[in-house]
């Protein structure tokens, strides 16, 4: 793997534990697409709308969250965090793929 490849997919495990940060601040803990993209642009991740769906659904796929797909009526997505998502947010829990929560951030 060139350094290239490997800091990409160290930005990606970043990318999907501030997705389960963001949704575990949230008092429902769910949040749109729309609101995630704009919310890690923020804080310096340039990401797009389409890259952001991908990292919901690859975390649903780990069941870190549930995605409610409302594209066809109003061209969101709506994710809202597991008990999982929750744990893996604060620091309580790992799956691969996913950055570990740094001790200071718990």
């Amino acid at each position: 793997m060139s350094l290239a490849e490997a800091a990409a997919a160290k930005l990606l495990t970043i990318l999907r534990l501030a997705v389960l940060q963001l949704l575990s601040d949230q008092p429902s803990g769910s949040a749109n697409d729309a609101s995630l993209c704009e919310a890690l642009n923020a804080m310096g991740h340039v990401v797009s709308r389409d890259r952001m769906r991908e990292l919901l659904f690859w975390l649903s796929a780990q069941g870190a969250l549930h995605v409610l797909d409302l594209r066809m009526s109003s061209g969101i997505i709506v994710s809202t965090l597991t008990e999982r998502g929750h744990d893996i947010a604060r620091g309580r829990s790992r799956i691969a793929g996913v950055a570990a929560v740094e001790s200071d951030e718990v």
